[in-house]
Parts: C-alpha cells; structure tokens; sequence
C-alpha cells in the first residue's frame, strides 16, 4: 500500500545521484502523465554544453583511458565539486542539496502520489569505489556508494481495488512530511562504448541499447505522518510495516522506478560525453580506435 509512496523518495534520491543540471526539466517530466520526450530533453543538455562547455573542461585532470584509479579519482572530484558549488557556467545549480518540487508518480494506475516540496541530501559524500575501463573490448563499469536522505512535503491517494486489499477495504490517502533515509546505496552501470570520430574531433559514445546497472541497499529507514487508511490516522502502523518489510518491497517493485530513475543518468551521462571531445579528460591519443559516426 503505502509502501509505493516511498519508492518515489527512493527515485527521487537516486536522481539526486545523476549530478544534474536540469532539475526543472526533469521535474515536469515526472509530473507528465505521458512520456517524457527524452530526444528534447537531451538535446537541451547538448545545447548548454556546448556552448558553455570550455569553463568545465579547462578544469579537468587527464587521465589514460586505461588507468581506472585515475578516473575513478577524477569523477570523484567532479561529484564533490559539483554537488557543493554547481557550475554557474553551465547554469547547474548547488545539488547537495537539491531541490524538488511537484514530482508526480501513478503507481500501477493503484496509486497517485506527488511530493510537493521536498530536498535531496548526500550526494556529495558519494563514493565512486571503482572505475574500469577496456578500450579494445570497448567496455566499462563504475560503481558507487552513497548515504542519502530524500523528505518533504507528500500527497498520496488511492480507491483501487489493489490497495484496498491491504487496508481491509478502505481508501489510502495521506498529505503530510516524508522522508527516508537510505543507508549505502551502491549502484553499478555496465555499459559498452565506441571511440567515435565526428567533426574532427574524438568522443566517446555510449551504446544506449547496452547499458546495464545493478544496485543494492545496505538499509532503508521511512518516516511519515498524517496518513489515513479511511478515516482513522495510520501513520504508525504504515511506516512500522515499511520499516519491517522494505527489503522484500523493494525487491518487488523497486526496479520499474529505477528504471526510470536511471533513464536521465543514461540522458546526462551522453549529453556530457557526446559533447565534450575525449582530448578535454583522456591523455592518450585515441585516434587508432575511432570509426566514424
């Protein structure tokens, strides 16, 4: 039942892991009923970057495309550096903490829920715990661990048949303050690129169709009031039940909001990397892998 509401504050906290500057755009991607245009929504990105993307560059450690220590340190400097001060070239705001305002999720078509206003927290105490990189095989991973602490203002509604079943017949409803506290959130994207060679320059292109991610969480913890199973306040009761029984929740429904979630780190991540030419960040001359575009 209400379990589902806090799964949006697990999306919500993830995304604070996708160092991002469109935070607006997203927002009301999220709160569409339809789909987000994500062609449009990259395409702002590539916008900004481009035109801005020298100040960020100039600022980067080269490392070789081997030398996974390297870049893991490299992103590592990036994420903190971001997360404290943003980047006011390129119009990304201070991320730890962030902003959220009138996400909006229809779980299941069973459960209506938004978070009105709300703050994102720990991103720029994430980990980037390892870096690997195989040019030949064209191939990488990253993993990270993070400690994150998403709450707000939340409304939740729901008179399905499927909700019901757990509140004996009533409706599930609730507008109150939220919060949850997720305790190492390691994550791992596995994804396959190519050395591209486009305009004279060389990128590295992400294969969209071949990016993969696993996650685990070491704990979660949920907080909630002024909720309502009919009539009677029920705080208590629901946020016990998520306590008791998150790791079995999330195993069942935790992976299409991830999903989601993971959508605008593929977006940002490729809206960076198919930008900003591979001489910016990589030392080594990579012209012998390139094919073109």
């Amino acid at each position: 039942m209400f379990f589902k509401k806090s799964l949006l504050f697990l999306v919500a906290a993830v995304f604070v892991i996708c160092e991002s500057g469109f935070v607006e755009n997203l927002g009301k991607c999220l709160a569409s009923e339809n789909d987000c245009d994500k062609d449009e929504l990259q395409a702002t990105i590539r916008d900004i970057a481009s035109t801005n993307a020298r100040q960020l560059v100039d600022t980067l450690d080269k490392c070789k495309i081997s030398d996974g220590n390297c870049q893991r340190d490299l992103i590592q400097s990036v994420i903190r550096d971001i997360s404290k001060t943003g980047v006011k070239e390129l119009g990304i705001p201070t991320i730890d903490p962030i902003e959220l305002k009138n996400i909006s999720f229809s779980v299941l078509n069973a459960l209506d829920i938004t978070l009105i206003e709300g703050s994102g927290k720990g991103i720029k105490d994430c980990i980037v715990d390892r870096f690997f990189t195989d040019v030949e095989a064209e191939r990488a991973f990253m993993e990270l661990t993070c400690d994150i602490t998403v709450k707000g203002r939340y409304k939740v509604f729901s008179n399905s048949p499927l909700i019901k079943t757990f509140t004996g017949g009533d409706t599930l409803s609730g507008d109150g303050n939220g919060k949850v506290k997720i305790d190492k959130l390691h994550l791992r994207f596995d994804f396959d690129f190519f050395i591209q060679r486009r305009d004279g320059e060389i990128y590295i292109k992400c294969k969209d169709d071949k990016i993969k991610y696993t996650y685990n969480i070491g704990k979660m913890l949920f907080f909630a009031d002024n909720l309502y199973i009919g009539k009677q306040e029920s705080s208590a009761l629901v946020t016990r039940l998520l306590n008791d029984n998150w790791r079995m929740l999330l195993s069942t429904f935790g992976k299409p909001f991830m999903d989601k979630a993971m959508d605008y780190v593929y977006i940002f991540l490729h809206g960076f990397f198919e930008t900003v030419p591979a001489k910016h960040f990589i030392s080594d001359d990579l012209s012998k892998y390139a094919r073109d575009a």
